[in-house]
């Protein structure tokens, strides 16, 4: 059986509350497994399955080759960084998702080569179906009394704790697999980009949205050791959360499409990346596309038929991209009406910021009369999601340049609507709608010096409509946006001061 980008849709695991499975309930599972090498979940592999027992063979190998080699464990890491900074990798800006899957893929075929077992793929940590620390990634020794290898003693999380719901959770996973256009999904463009210049590709200006801010960010901090930090990949765990993040890319792709834009698309990886001969590999983002033609799968065959876009669908995602992407600063687009306010306070646990701003006058009235959108989850009928969802404006909130201090170990939870906060207001408060975090790097992007502060998206549209639509939006009402720092990992939470809130209200 041969696999084509036509023949292939994107592939297993558990997300949510069963939505994406290895086997979906109330549906029969693909049973037939195309001859690609097949990412698994590490749910239920003992310590010594072979996909476990070669990576651990592999860490070992890559750890013990002399400091002299282009495999050696510390060199490959940081390919991504290090004490000194960021070499190649992005973070906060749209090529987060693209590089992170070259540079997976490298690590499997250098595993494949160094073991000679070619049947590997690496596995992935699928946090929502299991959230706490990987078993056979715990055992400071194996059951045959050898050092475990995939045992890092730095890291701080609690073994017997598991990954915040907020963070991981099926309701999170939802949100990320219904957004849209992709940079709101995998972060947007670095401000101002303007060419295919490869400093672009580090230039960390992007706007987060909830899967970089919220389970990839705040698993790396909350882990603790290596993982907060440049040198995160000195951590073996570091690929099963990169597999993971892989394949919820690959299963947004049921349904939607990635970016069309050439700044996108047209950016090469050159040099970054090692092909197992030693030479480099440099492929285009458009090459990392589909991950049978990078050599692995998920294990599901096409299933679903995914609807063509509507026009309605279509244009409102265009506008949202005019405005993600700032084309729209200066001038007026029908159906795109933004307002912000800028701030100079900062939240801390003790006082949580709110940020006021006054929406124009029926500008949600649209949002506030109907009920909440579908996903189309629960039917697997997405096209009608979508065209629903198109029916009714979108609400976005940018929070800009966003200071967080000890941000390896703050999460922002952020609220809507004045309400009562303290730091331990649940996240099943009705107001609650989402948290967000900066991955703790140390030193800039480019090695030491300021880092650039972060920027992030939260779509409010289905909270407008939850905590003001049951009480009827008053024309030209401020509404209240509410920050509170909460304590993430190990450590104390930090303040938390963006710059500016800006609302966008985009209907087709």
């Amino acid at each position: 059986m041969n696999i084509t980008r036509r023949s292939v849709i994107v592939q297993g695991g558990v997300i949510g509350a069963g939505l994406l499975a290895s086997g979906l309930p109330g549906m029969k599972a693909f049973a037939q497994i195309p001859p690609v090498p097949w990412r698994r979940s590490l749910q239920g592999l003992a310590w010594n399955d072979p996909i476990v027992a070669t990576y651990r063979d592999a860490v070992r190998i890559l750890q013990a080759l002399p400091t002299t080699e282009k495999f050696n464990w510390v060199n490959l890491s940081e390919i991504h960084g290090s004490d000194a900074g960021v070499k190649y990798c992005p973070h906060g800006n749209w090529y987060f998702l693209p590089w992170h899957r070259a540079y997976t893929a490298m690590y499997e075929r250098i595993v494949r080569h160094v073991t000679k077992n070619n049947d590997f793929a690496m596995p992935f940590w699928d946090w929502t179906a299991n959230p706490y620390l990987p078993e056979v990634f715990t055992m400071q020794k194996t059951p045959d009394g050898k050092d475990n290898l995939l045992y890092v003693s730095s890291r701080t999380w609690p073994i017997k704790q598991p990954m915040p719901d907020n963070i991981v959770g099926p309701g999170v996973l939802n949100t990320i697999l219904t957004a849209t256009p992709y940079e709101v999904f995998g972060t947007t463009r670095p401000a101002g980009q303007n060419s295919l210049d490869p400093s672009w590709v580090i230039t960390s200006t992007g706007t987060q949205g909830t899967l970089e801010s919220t389970p990839h960010n705040q698993v790396h901090n909350n882990i603790g050791g290596f993982m907060p930090t440049w040198s995160s990949p000195r951590d073996p765990i570091f690929f099963m959360h990169h597999g993971n993040i892989d394949r919820i890319w690959a299963t947004w792709n049921l349904r939607h499409v990635n970016s069309a834009d050439r700044l996108w698309t047209d950016m090469q990886f050159t040099d970054n990346f090692y092909n197992v001969d030693g030479q480099f590999w440099s492929p285009k983002v458009s090459d990392l596309y589909v991950p049978e033609e990078l050599g692995y799968t998920y294990g599901f065959r096409n299933y679903f038929k995914v609807a063509a876009a509507s026009a309605k669908t279509l244009a409102l995602n265009d506008k949202l991209t005019s405005v993600i992407a700032a084309t729209a600063t200066d001038a007026a687009i029908a159906g795109v009406t933004t307002v912000s306010t800028d701030n100079s306070k900062a939240a801390t646990a003790s006082a949580p910021l709110s940020l006021p701003i006054k929406i124009p006058a029926g500008a949600l009235q649209d949002i506030v009369s109907q009920p909440p959108l579908p996903s189309g989850m629960d039917t697997m009928d997405f096209g009608a999601a979508q065209e629903q969802a198109a029916s009714a404006p979108r609400v976005l909130a940018f929070l800009r340049d966003v200071e967080i201090t000890s941000a390896s170990t703050t999460s922002v939870h952020v609220f809507l609507g004045k309400n009562e906060l303290k730091a331990d207001t649940p996240v099943t408060d009705p107001h609650y709608v989402g948290s967000f975090a900066v991955l703790g790097h140390k030193g800039d992007h480019h090695g030491g010096g300021h880092h650039p502060l972060p920027s992030f998206v939260l779509d409010l549209t289905d909270a407008i409509q939850r905590v003001y639509g049951a009480r009827g939006q008053t024309d030209g009402e401020a509404i209240d946006l509410q920050l509170v720092p909460v304590g993430a990992g190990a450590g104390k939470p930090g303040t938390v001061k963006p710059a500016k809130l800006e609302i966008a209200i985009v209907s087709a």
